[in-house]
């Protein structure tokens, strides 16, 4: 009793102390999260780029702004995923130039003035990016046209939202930051040329011949048992070459899939659906809208002969009109075939034709100049000169001839007009392009073909097949909680797991469908841990974290194999090079050391001081090095090359002539410099930013 009544005596105090408590957890769980809102990078930032926060709202808009952008200048209206990720990597490059660049540019006051601008959109210099966008080029002269900037330009004072305008401001803003570079760049260039004392050195090396011989011991002639080293000697080669193990922090995942592949059932259902449109299929009378409204593939019209015709539906090809063959099963689909006509047709086509674009004139004015153009031509008008100067086609330069072609490679309406009518016809269509006035030239020999129309239902999972999969994934997941359960499951169950390694930036893993939920899982959890279930398409996915890696030096335990072989290499380069500078001694030649360790004098010819490798060696600097200041006929001491200890002599150096021209050398340096401002300078600022990257959070 006295216990309790000290407790309701102190129950003040004791409620105090737990907020009090629950306070400072709150507070350091805050301060120890990554990302914390109290200290280090608000977890509303995407980045923190040369000390300058970038919130995720900003991105983002700069993503939609060059998405709209994207399907304005390249008449699209949607984004494909492969699309998508290269405008938002080109949006994350575009704000680190932005940011990293901007103190750059204030000091030395690179600026770009509003007539500037002006003059790159619609002046005498244009940029080559407005040159590029489709809408505006020409249509009829297939070149850009200035006047189209200028009405495009006038047409966003009419666009009361604001929108359009708002877009177009940032795409300029964006070719000014691009001038900003070139300005900046070209300023680097400036300060930078070549002297003649450099071409003419580096024209000397480029065409310096040395042929010498050399012996080689390879370092796997050495047995691991002759050599041995320490745990001390592993931690003291960790220690000194650490910056060799510099990792990104990635991870390494198992997965299993659970495809969803459509049941017997499935198949069954399918075929009874196509079966039970068969009687209406019998009767309609506008066959074409039916397939296009009730079949998984339009309405084709194509005329097929009977050897062209799938080997199911061959006999068909004697049928009469309206006679219908199926359900049959091809592929992943059922299909029924009605045969529509038949009719004998040219196996090609000879034709020409002037094709009148309504994207500059209206679909009004197109039919109406197709209707004048046509008039001319059947009262004896020149229709190749026409053509060059009407047609918005590439053939225009022709006269619009389109030479010979088969059937079906043609748009239908166009494709019609020609294999359904008779040479000499001349016709006006029209199709998705615009107007098409058409003169069929010739036409090959015609053979009996039939028009057949097939209504197609391709076999697909139902929901219930659907449900059954995801069971078996979320029975699977949730029964092994950690990596090691998952993978003896797996491997009891035959569910072949996968392997993946990604960095938390990445977007594919092997042939997933938009996996990116799944690796930013992965960098949320912890090492063992099991996913719940991950839809990407028609395939279900559990993964568990096999590793982590963290950003920084790797720990010694997970590259300690990496240096044990370094370590061997170096010991059987010390003990290689004690054998074969004993055998050396005394020795006259350098056969006599060759015969002394076993092995053969061989020759390299016309090695020089630029080549990446050397003629019979490969890739070995240590010996390139040692070449190039050895004196004739001297034997070197051993040199511990990439695949072996080497000896060398120097047999013959071939000099340049003296007249040699170094102006040739100097423009080819001069240009190479040039060419690596615009990266390496960039890059050398961008290294020395801080940024990090965040962008795995939110996308």
């Amino acid at each position: 009793m006295a216990t309790l009544q000290k407790i309701r005596n102190n129950a003040g105090l004791l409620v105090s102390i737990v907020i009090g408590m629950a306070l400072i957890a709150f507070i350091l769980g805050d301060l120890l999260k990554a990302g914390g809102s109290m200290f280090g990078a608000s977890r509303t930032d995407v980045a923190e780029i040369a000390g300058t926060s970038v919130s995720i709202q900003n991105f983002q808009q700069k993503i939609d702004e060059n998405v709209e952008n994207y399907k304005r200048n390249y008449g699209e209206s949607s984004l494909d995923q492969a699309t998508m990720q290269n405008v938002q990597e080109q949006t994350w490059e575009q704000v680190i130039r932005e940011y990293v660049m901007l103190d750059e540019f204030d000091e030395l006051g690179v600026q770009v003035s509003g007539d500037e601008l002006f003059d790159m959109v619609q002046g005498n210099n244009i940029h080559p990016q407005i040159m590029q966008i489709p809408i505006f080029i020409n249509q009829e002269t297939s070149q850009f046209d200035r006047n189209l900037v200028i009405q495009f330009l006038k047409s966003l004072e009419l666009d009361p939202s604001g929108a359009n305008l708002s877009l177009w401001t940032s795409f300029e803003k964006g070719l000014a930051q691009e001038q900003l570079n070139t300005k900046y760049n070209t300023l680097i260039q400036k300060g930078l040329f070549i002297t003649s004392a450099q071409a003419k050195s580096e024209t000397i090396k480029k065409n310096t011949k040395i042929n010498f011989d050399y012996i080689v011991v390879p370092y796997n002639t050495v047995a691991d048992s002759v050599i041995s080293f320490t745990e001390a000697e592993v931690a003291k080669y960790y220690n000194k070459n650490s910056s060799k193990y510099e990792q990104d922090e990635e991870c390494e995942i198992n997965y299993v899939t659970f495809p969803v592949i459509a049941s017997q059932e499935d198949d069954a259902q399918t075929r009874k659906l196509v079966a039970e449109l068969i009687p209406e299929f019998k009767t309609i009378e506008n066959f074409e809208q039916f397939i296009n409204l009730n079949s998984d593939a339009k309405f084709d019209g194509k005329y097929f002969s009977k050897e062209e015709l799938p080997i199911l539906i061959a006999s068909i090809f004697e049928a009469e009109n309206g006679t219908i063959v199926g359900p049959y099963k091809e592929e992943n689909a059922y299909k029924i075939a009605k045969v529509v006509n038949t009719a004998n047709i040219p196996d090609s086509v000879e034709a020409r034709h002037i094709l009148i674009s309504p994207d500059q004139i209206g679909m009004e004015a197109a039919v109406a100049l197709g209707d004048s153009l046509l008039n001319v031509v059947e009262n004896g008008g020149n229709f190749a000169e026409l053509a060059k100067k009407f047609s918005a086609d590439g053939s225009a330069q022709e006269g619009g001839s389109l030479g010979w072609f088969t059937e079906g490679a043609m748009v239908k309406p166009f494709n019609d007009a020609c294999f359904l009518g008779q040479k000499g016809d001349i016709v006006s269509v029209q199709s998705q392009f615009g107007i098409h006035v058409i003169e069929v030239l010739n036409q090959a020999a015609t053979t009996e073909k039939v028009q057949v129309a097939i209504l197609t239902r391709h076999i697909e999972a139902s929901s219930k097949t659907f449900q059954n999969t995801y069971a078996a994934a979320s029975k699977f997941g949730g029964s092994n909680r950690t990596y090691d359960e998952f993978m003896d499951a797996a491997e009891k169950k035959k569910l072949n797991p996968r392997y993946a390694k990604f960095g938390k930036n990445d977007k594919q893993v092997a042939n997933l469908e938009s996996p990116r939920p799944m690796i930013r899982w992965a960098f949320k959890v912890a090492e063992g841990d099991v996913s719940e279930i991950f839809e990407f398409g028609d395939v279900y996915v559990v993964a568990a974290i096999k590793k982590l890696y963290e950003e920084g030096t790797a720990p010694l335990e997970n590259v300690k194999v990496d240096i044990e072989r370094e370590i061997k290499k170096l010991k059987k380069a010390e003990y290689l090079v004690s054998k074969i500078e004993a055998a050396k001694s005394g020795a006259a030649t350098l056969q006599t050391v060759a015969n002394a360790l076993s092995t053969d004098v061989r020759e390299s010819v016309n090695a020089d001081f630029s080549a990446y490798q050397i003629p019979g060696l490969g890739f070995e600097p240590e010996v390139q090095g040692v070449i190039a200041s050895l004196p004739k006929e001297q034997i070197s001491n051993p040199v511990e090359g990439n695949r072996g200890v080497y000896l060398v002599q120097v047999k013959n150096v071939v000099e340049p002539a003296e007249n040699i021209d170094f102006n040739r050398e100097r423009s080819f340096l001069s240009t190479s410099i040039s060419s690596r401002v615009r990266y390496e300078v960039y890059n050398a600022i961008k290294e020395a930013s801080d940024i990090n990257d965040n962008r795995s959070t939110f996308y």
